[in-house]
């Protein structure tokens, strides 16, 4: 995969351990003002992608929460020579510069010459102060969800962690990120039998708890859309075109699973939130180097 050494690109990295995968920890996070996202619409400026879940955390909450006249997308994509392109090959203008890139970690650079680590996203860029505020998607989430516009304004602050569940989100959350969103990870990246099998095991034991719950229940929490269920969608939309092709989770597929697609396909077909969803781009993000692209497999997400 690659990283960044002292702000010099090298080939490899550190994400395989006794040949288990281990996701290093984004590394890059400072505090703003909501009202400096309000104020000063385009300063911020979401950089993300449509393969990466951890991006399309951040997507859907802009979405939900009316931030596109607030905070401008640009999706990286393309073949990954050093890390991600940072425009599909093309010369990229770096918001509030002068400055043209190609590859995203040179983006990285300019926040911090000497950089250490993986030149991830998503990414939150001040254009003003020319520098990463966030590569953290959890905490990009925090940051929207705090933002009243005129266009959220029946929305509470609280929205999408409401104070009396927030322990039990906060709870669920873990559990979603260690033993299915990560852990489909560490199935398709793992170097030995013992490492593979602890993943998947732990992959679908998840998944058939949260089949059990949403059985009995509309959304994670009840007949409430929170954080939970927004962390949890960006793993279930990719599940059959991406893990269980490519990370080897091939027990089942979500399809199978009555309760959970269901769930699945009832939040695709809230407003806006399919065009947070590039299926194609998914798919092809694990072809980039080949010259055959396969069919995709055919999921009807309509309710």
């Amino acid at each position: 995969m690659g990283m960044l050494i002292a702000g010099q690109w090298c080939d490899q990295d550190d994400i395989i351990i006794d040949g288990a995968y281990q996701r290093n920890l984004s590394n890059c996070r400072a505090e703003i003002e909501p009202n400096d996202i309000i104020g000063y619409p385009g300063r911020f400026h979401l950089i993300a992608s449509w393969s990466c879940p951890w991006s399309h955390r951040t997507m859907l909450i802009r979405q939900l929460q009316g931030l596109a006249a607030y905070v401008p997308l640009h999706v990286t994509g393309g073949k990954k020579v050093q890390g991600y392109a940072a425009d599909h090959g093309n010369s990229w203008q770096v918001p509030g510069s002068q400055i043209n890139i190609l590859h995203l970690h040179q983006l990285y650079c300019l926040n911090d010459a000497n950089y250490t680590g993986r030149s991830t996203v998503p990414i939150l860029w001040d254009s003003h102060q020319q520098k990463i505020i966030s590569n953290e998607s959890t905490h990009i989430m925090q940051i929207f969800e705090q933002l009243v516009t005129p266009q959220n304004s029946h929305f509470a602050p609280s929205q999408w962690v409401p104070s009396h569940l927030k322990e039990a989100i906060e709870k669920l959350n873990a559990q979603i990120y260690s033993q299915l969103s990560n852990a489909v990870y560490r199935a398709g990246f793992a170097q030995s039998q013992a490492a593979y099998d602890k993943a998947v095991h732990s992959v679908f034991t998840m998944l058939d708890r949260l089949n059990t719950r949403l059985a009995t229940s509309r959304y994670l929490m009840g007949n409430v859309v929170t954080q939970a269920d927004w962390l949890l969608f960006p793993t279930l939309v990719r599940f059959d075109i991406d893990y269980y092709l490519h990370s080897r989770c091939t027990m089942s597929k979500l399809t199978d699973y009555k309760h959970l697609f269901k769930y699945a396909r009832a939040l695709f077909n809230m407003p806006g939130i399919a065009d947070t969803v590039n299926f194609g781009a998914i798919h092809k993000s694990n072809y980039q180097n080949s010259q055959i692209l396969p069919v995709m497999p055919d999921v009807d997400w309509s309710n």
